[in-house]
């Protein structure tokens, strides 16, 4: 049976579906065992999100946006801030990267889940795209929440570097390559504008090279 003559399906069981696929992905980001995708749970996937949007005579497509939007706040305020609000200084960047790294892998995978969502409901409203919603959430729900404290455990680190100590340079070029990135992505100039001063900050040739990944 093809995606065109599949069956009407209810709302409530069609996200059902959906919402429990999107916590196995958000699972298997956090190294949980027996928790990975199949390529079949990828296209019932894809097929549920279409079928909802197009096979019923009520189109859900607003609710699933809503949804959407919903499980990715869920997500980040009963996992993402708890693993960061207990961390400080060194800790609390290492684990802000890692938590960067899964957002944005989750999004690009949500992403093709909900192609049919994308390209052809949400851009035809002019509505925000899914990936901006979910960096959106991620800048609201975190970046503001946390900024102060990082800002602050970065000038640290480069103000012990003028002072001679060693420090983790890596680490120092990561954190600015996200604020560029999350500015990028959100369309948000204050993260781009610090990172470009901590850049003249610290005035070194190794800090010049940060750039936003594509």
């Amino acid at each position: 049976m093809s995606l065109f003559d599949a069956p009407i399906i209810d709302f409530e069981e069609g996200w059902s579906f959906v919402h429990k696929r999107i916590k196995q992905l958000q699972d298997n980001l956090e190294g949980l065992p027996d928790t990975h995708l199949s390529s079949e749970d990828y296209i019932m996937l894809y097929t549920n999100i279409y079928n909802i949007c197009t096979v019923n005579h009520h189109n859900y497509s607003e609710q699933l946006c809503e949804n959407y939007t919903e499980v990715i706040h869920e997500y980040i305020t009963s996992t993402v801030l708890p693993s960061l609000q207990e961390k400080k200084d060194e800790l609390l960047l290492r684990e802000l990267l890692r938590r960067w790294s899964n957002h944005k892998t989750m999004t690009i995978q949500l992403s093709k889940f909900f192609l049919y969502l994308e390209s052809d409901i949400l851009s035809y409203r002019r509505l925000p795209s899914l990936p901006e919603t979910s960096f959106l959430s991620f800048y609201n729900l975190v970046y503001d929440r946390l900024n102060r404290q990082v800002m602050e455990a970065i000038v640290s680190m480069i103000d012990r570097k003028f002072v001679g100590e060693i420090i983790d340079e890596t680490l120092v070029k990561n954190i600015l390559k996200f604020y560029l990135e999350i500015g990028e992505r959100t369309g948000k100039e204050e993260p781009k504008q610090f990172a470009k001063t901590m850049m003249m900050k610290a005035n070194i040739t190794f800090y010049m090279h940060v750039e936003a990944s594509e």
